[in-house]
């Protein structure tokens, strides 16, 4: 009798270990009809090592274990995404035509539902709010009360998925918040842009939601979310308002302002991405790193940033220009930079999808005309890939752009592109009759600097 006993209880023990044992992987399998390629990644959000590569089968299927935990993930192949909430111990399986993988995505398996939220959610959004810029043109009374009910639908939304998780759901309601304040402090520069109304101004109190923000919650930030957005708005619009009260140089605000951000995770992050671009276009390169390093305090940023502006001490004035060699002239034939030997060179690099660089196209042509037949050359460059060249060929043609026309040989990468540390567009150079830099950084054609500085220069 004791033996049966003891066994009875044996039997009862590892019955319960079994029930109670919780699979720490995740089951993830699929099958995606016309791909357009066989590699895609599955990454786990805000996670650094929550990346698994996964290849299709000749058939578009695929299985894979992951072992990453649970969490908000990213299913891409870098021109399409599903958004998806996988936990541990589940098991799934995504569905998708390559030709239409957005409207054709669908995850089933182990309690799908914030899957499927986070796969429509922005559909949804985008269908409640309609377009983007009407929604932006209301005149504030009616975007209060539109937004109001918006923000209500979109948590109705998300309550219609019952069986989401209770994790899930807390942090989702919490990023549909932050959505609905980073509306709110995005109304004013929106509605000055939509509506055309540059000096627009919200009412006192618009923001009022806004007082009770910690824009320094580093985990909050951390997630990459609407509340990070929230934050980089918030002092961007300390730094606007130190650059119109102040008269202080808008690059040398930013890190003023960034610099005295109580959180060191919060500062640096937003201090280098702000340095990553403006050091390429400060006029005191200098004088700027020197603000710079006075307020990081990431030993891993400072690297970074000390090897581009090294870097950019090589294109100072009076330094030999990086030349180009061979470039595809929009006329025939190529060019490069010795053919414009003895003349100056004033450099436009753009592309033909950027609305920056098409709005200066008008004042570049005046500034042409002006300088026909002076001892200057006017070179645009474009960075449009190989596959766009004939948008390229077709809007030159079209626009009657002035000047001689080149494409660059391997877009971002071409080695004229990195070697003046390009990494945004518009880009002007200047260039003397010997080859040497006069401005890596000159005027935009819009800009009247640009033809005080060719007076300058007895152009």
């Amino acid at each position: 009798m004791r033996k049966i006993f003891i066994f009875l209880l044996s039997m009862l023990f590892l019955a319960s270990c079994k029930k109670n044992t919780t699979k720490n992987y995740i089951i993830f399998s699929g099958s995606i009809s016309d791909a357009t390629t066989k590699n895609f990644r599955l990454i786990k959000k805000n996670s650094g090592t929550g990346i698994l590569n996964i290849t299709l089968a000749d058939d578009g299927s695929f299985l894979d274990t992951l072992t990453t935990g649970t969490g908000h993930y990213i299913f891409t192949d870098s021109r399409n995404r599903a958004d998806m909430y996988l936990t541990d111990g589940g098991e799934y399986n995504i569905t998708a035509n390559g030709k239409d993988f957005k409207g054709t995505s669908k995850l089933t398996g182990t309690d799908p539902d914030a899957s499927n939220y986070l796969m429509t959610k922005i559909s949804n959004i985008i269908k409640l709010r309609g377009d983007y810029a009407e929604f932006n043109k209301l005149n504030e009374s009616d975007f209060i009360a539109t937004q109001k009910k918006l923000n209500e639908s979109y948590v109705n939304y998300l309550e219609s998925f019952p069986n989401v998780p209770k994790e899930f759901e807390e942090l989702e309601r919490e990023e549909l918040h932050y959505y609905h304040l980073l509306t709110l402090i995005n109304y004013e520069s929106l509605h000055q842009r939509y509506a055309e109304q540059p000096d627009f101004k919200v009412s006192e109190g618009f923001l009022k939601e806004l007082e009770d923000v910690n824009f320094v919650n580093e985990e909050a930030y951390k997630l990459r979310g609407s509340y990070t957005k929230l934050v980089e708005k918030h002092f961007k619009n300390k730094v606007d308002e130190l650059v119109e009260n102040k008269g202080v140089d808008k690059y040398l605000a930013k890190l003023k302002v960034f610099g005295e951000i109580p959180n060191d995770f919060i500062k640096n992050s937003l201090i280098v991405s702000a340095a990553n671009y403006d050091i390429s276009y400060t006029d005191n390169i200098d004088k700027y790193y020197k603000a710079y390093r006075s307020v990081s305090t990431s030993t891993e940023n400072d690297e970074s940033i000390t090897k581009k502006y090294e870097a950019l001490k090589k294109l100072s004035r009076g330094q030999l220009s990086p030349i180009f060699t061979d470039y595809v002239n929009h006329a025939g034939g190529t060019s490069s930079l010795s053919d414009f030997e003895g003349k100056y060179v004033y450099i436009d690099v753009w592309a033909t999808w950027c609305g920056p660089c098409l709005a200066e196209v008008p004042s570049l042509q005046k500034v042409e005309k002006q300088y026909h037949g002076k001892n200057i050359e006017f070179v645009s460059i474009s960075i449009d890939t190989e596959k766009a060249r004939d948008s390229w060929r077709k809007m030159v043609t079209d626009k009657e752009l002035g000047g001689v026309q080149l494409i660059a040989d391997k877009d971002w990468k071409s080695d004229f592109i990195t070697a003046y540390q390009i990494n945004g567009i518009p880009r002007f150079i200047l260039i003397d009759p010997n080859g040497k830099i006069i401005s890596s950084n000159a005027p935009r054609p819009s800009n009247s600097k640009l033809i005080t500085l060719f007076n300058e220069l007895g152009i």
